[in-house]
């Protein structure tokens, strides 16, 4: 530690020595330089607390003598190069009793018993601080957490494949009339096509969620592939909208081992698969989701479809009418207390 502290200081002061002739200064201009250097380190010396007394005299005898000779530092080069030389000499030797001042003052702090503890409490706020400012990332990514009640249920109706301009404002728009929210697990290269309906989306606070760059079935590619496409899908949606998604969906829900150790978001998946991609059928839709689903329930939608779009139209007020409260998978991680973590699946939450 000392000699840490003492390479230190020596360098501060040697440089500012050797650095100001260059620039036409005299000798004595240089040690009036150091002068002004040694005072800044005695007050950084003061700092270290008591027996530091004995390094603030060192440093004040050291400021004089560097100022010595016509009285007035910098009055040019009246006293000469030996002069000059003396000055650095008296400043080195200053340096080196200051910087084993400065160490003991140092090591004194870290000895001591109250300092220890306040450094682990400060480690101990500083990962608080670093949990909530995740969290907060988090929800700002996800869009609004809105303040909801959690006594009542909530599900989560997702859609994906999109963005569609055709479907997705007309989910939206029935969604904003009920009070609702979902996810939009969106696939990147269709993004800047639609993008004023994307940026609507962030607006009225609906989430956006990564489903990949380009569709492709991740447990097909290797893993320098899979983060390409993931990180591209981010890449694109914050580009358009200033959100970074923050939670992916697999496209087909495919995954393997290699997948899940390179996405580097949490996995959302569902429970309840409404298949409307196969059947194409809003009554088909409604019929797997009304009387089915309950409370932390995650919905698997698409949208792609004009008939998905009936049936949301259709869906959301017979689910509000039941009681439900219809979020956003971010809201509804909030509400149910579940941390999501890159790698993991979630098919419902809890």
């Amino acid at each position: 530690m000392r000699k840490i502290v003492k390479t230190i200081l020596m360098a501060g002061v040697l440089t500012g020595l050797t650095l100001q002739p260059v620039y036409g200064a005299g000798p004595l201009s240089g040690a009036a330089g150091a002068g002004s250097r040694m005072q800044a380190a005695t007050r950084v010396i003061r700092m270290g607390g008591d027996g530091d007394s004995t390094g603030t005299q060192t440093a004040d005898a050291g400021q004089a003598t560097a100022q010595d000779g016509t009285g007035s530092p910098g009055a040019g080069g009246s006293q000469g190069p030996a002069q000059g030389a003396g000055d650095i000499t008296d400043a080195v030797a200053w340096a080196d009793q200051a910087a084993q001042t400065a160490a003991a003052a140092v090591e004194q702090a870290v000895a001591d018993p109250s300092f220890q503890e306040g450094m682990a409490q400060a480690a101990a706020e500083q990962a608080e601080a670093l949990a909530a400012a995740n969290a907060a990332a988090q929800a700002a990514a996800a869009g609004t957490i809105r303040q909801l009640d959690p006594t009542k249920p909530m599900i989560a109706l997702t859609y994906d494949d999109g963005p569609q301009s055709s479907v997705g404002n007309r989910i939206m728009d029935v969604m904003n009339l009920y009070g609702g929210k979902c996810t939009f697990f969106m696939v990147g290269d269709r993004v800047p096509s639609h993008a004023a309906e994307v940026i609507r989306m962030v607006n009225e606070g609906f989430e956006v969620a990564n489903h990949t760059q380009n569709h492709k079935y991740l447990n097909r590619i290797g893993a320098a592939e899979i983060r390409s496409q993931v990180e591209a899908c981010n890449n694109t949606i914050q580009s358009v909208t200033g959100v970074r998604p923050t939670l992916m969906r697999l496209p087909g829900g495919n995954k393997n081992a290699t997948v899940l150790a390179n996405v580097g978001m949490p996995v959302i998946l569902w429970n309840v698969d409404t298949l409307d991609w196969k059947t194409r059928n809003a009554q088909s839709t409604i019929s797997s989701v009304l009387g089915k689903v309950k409370d932390g329930d995650i919905i698997l939608m698409h949208e792609l479809y004009s008939a998905t779009a009936d049936a949301t139209e259709r869906l959301v007020p017979a689910l509000v009418s039941q009681g439900f409260q219809l979020v956003t998978v971010s809201e509804l991680a909030h509400y149910k207390g579940v941390q999501l973590n890159p790698g993991q699946i979630y098919n419902r939450l809890p």
